[in-house]
């Protein structure tokens, strides 16, 4: 056997041994994913690629996470339809590639269009320095998980049409529901439970908000008003409950992603006094587009999701004509991981780098292909302008001792407490 034969040769060894040894843990995977993914999606990306477990695939390198995301054909989008369709109706998250598909999503971008996002800046900047400094001032620390729960949730509001007032709820009920349908991979009873019980909370809350400003006549130049408006004309066929269903889709993903992704990114920075240092004097300097920069890379390196599942509707090649090429059987639960595609060094040079300025293409936090995440574009405005505010404290550092740390529920961050100047 000539030496890349040998070498060859030794991979696959190498990988029935990865294999065989995460086989006999599979019980432990998942928790491991969740508090370790880093030095296991290293080892996946070098030794096996696409991991093929029982009715479970973990796919690794960046080529091959797009290839997965971009074919709707083979990976469709049953894990989240399911669940969706048993919360909240049929939602575009949950859709496969079909006419209902593209009528439910051109509906959206009417009534959300991303025109709309600059407009709406100005609102989440004056209410994140309002709330920085009445936390300043009454405490001076505060907690960036509420934070950002707070701003987001409210931007909701002004933006869908739903009252202020009840923002409180709107977090209450859309945490547990996002825990269900993206990160309840094992189908945990307990989860599933509190995520039925919120359900029933926000759907008739919603579809009770609908039944109102219908009656009242009021459409506003806000969501619920141009669904409505949109409703008026025949040709949509659109329900009052299908109003409610994608109003519930899309609170559903707003307010926990913002939570999830800001404190992560944070604390990422808060780690590294280089970056941080950058970062803050972009937001001194108003620069809101450096800023945007840093929290990319900020989430590159601590993302909020391991990545993204499908499920194979058909055998699926993946890698094709590649040493690692391996058929995917229909029917298999399939993680496409965008947290080990973005730290791939044959597609991201030096990936462990905090590095700003990187071509768009390194970052997939919010997917890729037809199901590309809706509020992308308020998340790309959203986020960076929270941490701005937060920036441009200049005393800002972790809190003393365990309350400055990062500490998690779950998959959630539970806090981040940081100091900050009164």
């Amino acid at each position: 056997m000539n030496p890349l034969g040998e070498l060859e040769e030794l991979g696959r060894r190498i990988g029935a041994d990865v294999e065989r040894f995460v086989r006999e843990g599979t019980q432990e995977l998942g928790q491991h994913l969740r508090e370790h993914p880093q030095p296991l999606f290293a080892l996946l990306r070098t030794l096996k690629p696409v991991l093929v477990i029982h009715d479970i695939a973990i796919v690794t390198r960046y080529a091959d996470v797009l290839a997965v995301l971009g074919d709707d054909d083979a990976f469709g989008v049953a894990p989240y339809g399911t669940k969706m369709r048993a919360l909240a109706g049929d939602f575009i998250l949950g859709l496969d590639d079909s006419l209902q598909y593209e009528r439910e999503v051109s509906i959206l971008r009417l009534a959300a269009p991303r025109s709309d996002i600059p407009a709406l800046a100005d609102f989440v900047t004056q209410t994140s320095e309002q709330l920085i400094a009445e936390r300043a001032e009454r405490d001076g620390q505060l907690d960036v998980v509420d934070l950002a729960k707070q701003v987001s949730a409210r931007l909701f509001a002004r933006w869908f049409g739903t009252p202020e007032a009840d923002v409180q709820s709107l977090i209450a009920w859309t945490m547990p529901m996002f825990d269900d349908i993206f990160f309840n991979v094992t189908d945990d009873t307990q989860i599933h439970a509190a995520a039925e019980r919120a359900a029933g909370q926000l759907r008739p809350y919603l579809e009770g908000l609908v039944a109102e400003r219908g009656r009242s006549g009021d459409r506003g130049e806000d969501v619920l008003g141009r669904l409505l408006a949109l409703q008026a004309d025949p040709a949509t066929e659109l329900s009052d409950a299908q109003i409610a269903t994608n109003l519930i889709g899309m609170v559903v993903g707003f307010i926990p992603t913002v939570a999830t992704a800001l404190p992560l990114a944070l604390d990422a920075l808060l780690d590294r006094p280089e970056a941080l240092a950058g970062a803050q004097r972009a937001a001194g300097q108003d620069d809101d587009e450096a800023v945007r920069a840093h929290m990319w890379e900020a989430m590159r390196l601590a993302p909020f999701a391991a990545g993204v599942l499908r499920r194979t509707r058909t055998d699926a090649l993946v890698a094709e004509d590649t040493h690692h090429a391996t058929m995917i059987p229909a029917g298999t639960l399939t993680l496409a991981a965008t947290q080990s595609a973005m730290l791939d060094g044959d597609a991201i040079d030096d990936p462990d780098d905090f590095r700003v300025g990187r071509p768009a293409r390194s970052y997939l936090h919010f997917g890729a292909g037809l199901h590309h995440c809706f509020g992308r574009f308020a998340n790309a405005m959203q986020i960076p302008l929270i941490a701005k505010a937060l920036l441009r404290r200049p005393q800002l550092a972790r809190a003393p001792g365990d309350a400055g740390r990062l500490l998690r529920e779950g998959p959630y961050p539970k806090s981040l407490i940081v100091a900050l100047d009164r």
